[in-house]
């Protein structure tokens, strides 16, 4: 019997290994309150309201135990196994002093947005790039910026040109920067409570063999726990068709297969939705090959209620199915999950 258990909301931290007063999503979460509530609280009339104001916007952006969620999640896309550092690339090591030194929120983002781009999602590596200015973040933990009567001044006394942001634009990028952590708060805690009841699903937890486990979320106590008790290796139909729709995929989010002929990609814009998909050219006998094996092994996506056979054979994590004008598209990918407006106080 193995049983991971996680207090509190599912995080990039590990908590098995700690008590919950060990994890930085706790600063991350009150922080991200503390800004809110100051946002909601009127006028900012002083510059040291402001001060604090950015520097909670910077700290906001620093949250790495946070933003490790995402990073493992695109992970699954390529079929990595978790990770308890997943940014363990960035780090670098001090050996006088001894000092293991972190990386900060730019190198953070900009690791996250060339792993999404790298799996075809390329609207998502926008996010990552936009979400946070690096020039305010460096110029608050620096010290090289002025709080004056016109805005936000920053230097930037080790070269780069001078830049001023108004307060209405600093309050337009603090918004985005909530709005951001907002969505991925209310994301991840919309996928842990999907879990209550518990679920039985057959699957590979980290780099286990296949085998039956039971996810569940207790909403009395907010614990969110794994566990298993298989004594060996056990599949399913729909874990195989899984595991084949990966293969297909072959680390990207999407993929497009084309037979000999098709029309190219400009029918459908899937850049235009934040995606790019791989293009797999096929002869005609490979792509007749392809939808025998589709067939075979039920690796339609069942979410489809009459199977198309015009289009472009688009594949996703749901399976395959053709993709013929923007609509089919729409119906690939649903409907936004959160719409999160933000309107700046007067």
């Amino acid at each position: 019997m193995s049983e991971l258990d996680f207090a509190g909301s599912l995080s990039g931290e590990f908590r098995g290994m700690q008590d919950a007063g060990w994890s930085t999503t706790i600063t991350a979460d009150q922080v991200f309150e503390e800004l809110n509530e100051r946002l909601a609280a009127g006028p900012v009339e002083s510059f040291a309201d402001m001060r604090i104001i950015l520097l909670l916007y910077s700290q906001l952006s620093e949250a790495g135990g946070v933003y490790e969620s995402p990073k493992n999640m695109m992970g699954i896309v390529e079929n990595a196994p978790y990770s308890l550092w997943p940014f363990r690339d960035l780090v670098r090591v001090r050996e006088n002093p001894n000092r293991v030194i972190g990386p900060n929120a730019n190198a953070t983002f900009r690791n996250l947005a060339i792993h999404a781009r790298k799996i075809g999602m390329t609207g998502l590596a926008s996010v990552f790039e936009n979400v946070f200015r690096d020039d305010v973040r460096n110029g608050m933990y620096h010290s090289d910026y002025i709080l004056w009567n016109d805005g936000l001044r920053l230097r930037r006394r080790n070269g780069g040109n001078v830049t001023r942001l108004e307060y209405t634009e600093v309050f337009d990028l603090v918004g985005i920067g909530l709005a951001f952590f907002q969505a991925l708060q209310a994301l991840r805690t919309s996928a842990v409570q999907s879990f209550d009841p518990p679920r039985d699903i057959i699957g590979r937890f980290s780099e286990n063999p296949p085998m039956p486990w039971t996810v569940g979320y207790d909403t009395e106590t907010g614990a969110f726990s794994i566990s298993g008790s298989s004594p060996g290796s056990v599949t399913s139909s729909e874990y195989l068709a899984q595991e084949a729709i990966n293969e297909y995929l072959g680390g990207h989010v999407m993929a497009v297969f084309r037979p000999e002929g098709c029309d190219d990609l400009s029918s459908v814009d899937f850049f235009e939705h934040g995606f790019e998909p791989s293009e797999i050219d096929l002869s005609q006998d490979q792509f007749a090959e392809l939808l025998n094996d589709i067939e075979a092994r039920c690796l339609w996506d069942h979410r489809e209620a009459d199977t198309k056979n015009e289009g472009l054979l688009t594949l996703s994590p749901w399976g395959f199915r053709y993709v013929a004008d923007v609509d089919d598209l729409v119906s690939l990918i649903g409907d936004p999950e959160f719409v999160l407006t933000f309107e700046p106080p007067e």
